[in-house]
């Protein structure tokens, strides 16, 4: 098993959690907690940068490749944009992937759509994204009081998608595919979608950004991050999921919760925890 990928069995599926790399950040990204206890909680010293994993999982299905999430490419940062050439070393070309099921339209998810050549990446891939996300980064006019980082991803989402005009799903709520249940979970953006995949009684929840600093915002829900569209809809999303996925036991398949992403959350009170699933 190389480095970059560890998998799990959920019935008929098999789901692979794929290393895009590692996003580093600071503690200014962290909104709503003291500076100094979001230290305490991530062990990084305010001031030093704070690495975060950026996970894609991979799903094989009755013959089929689907992807959840397609990476940050090749214009953030060199310790990113890893995950086509992690794909090659489990043997599936990113040409044979059927479907890239984005949870949402950031660049650390999607900006790997397309090469330095602005070619698709998933050349044969059909793109599944929730309506409502598609309609605010790809079709929604700019507003004069649309902030620098909404204005600067709708132009980036307008590019990395465009090679995959003519077979992008939008999608609504409800079962997408067999065994695989779509939910919009917004606030981090407005379409922010959970994808829930169920058979043979067993569950896993591919949760996309609930979560980014698992050590800050599992101690502290409360806790937003500027990359959030709507902070206080993202934190009130974030609460719901965490007390949902708490009380029913849900493995998790997280993009930032370190790699390979899996685990399980606890709850004490009003805190929650993770452990390996």
């Amino acid at each position: 098993m190389s480095a970059g990928q560890v998998t799990r069995q959920v019935g008929d599926f098999t789901v692979t959690a794929v290393s895009d790399g590692v996003l580093y950040t600071t503690h200014d990204v962290v909104l709503g907690v003291d500076k100094d206890d979001s230290a305490r909680l991530t062990g990084v010293p305010y001031g030093q940068q704070l690495p975060l994993d950026v996970n894609s999982f991979l799903i094989r299905h009755r013959g089929k490749l689907i992807l959840s999430d397609a990476g940050s490419g090749h214009t953030m940062q060199p310790t990113l944009g890893k995950l086509p050439q992690n794909l090659r070393a489990i043997g599936a070309d990113p040409a044979a992937i059927d479907i890239v099921m984005l949870t949402h339209l950031h660049s650390d998810h999607s900006l790997g759509l397309v090469d330095r050549e602005g070619r698709a990446v998933f050349p044969n891939a059909e793109l599944m994204v929730h309506e409502v996300e598609a309609a605010f980064w790809l079709d929604r006019t700019p507003q004069d009081n649309d902030s620098e980082r909404i204005t600067r991803n709708s132009k980036a989402q307008r590019t990395v998608t465009a090679p995959y005009r003519d077979r992008i799903r939008r999608i609504k709520d409800g079962e997408v595919l067999p065994g695989i249940t779509a939910t919009m979970r917004p606030g981090h953006t407005p379409g922010h979608t959970n994808w829930l995949i169920e058979s043979g009684g067993e569950r896993i929840l591919i949760w996309g950004d609930i979560v980014h600093l698992a050590s800050v915002q599992l101690a502290r829900p409360e806790a937003r991050l500027i990359y959030d569209v709507d902070t206080d809809l993202a934190a009130a999303t974030r609460a719901k999921v965490l007390d949902w996925v708490a009380d029913e036991r849900l493995t998790v398949a997280g993009a930032h919760i370190g790699f390979p992403g899996f685990g399980r959350v606890t709850r004490s009170g009003d805190r929650f925890a993770i452990e390996p699933a």
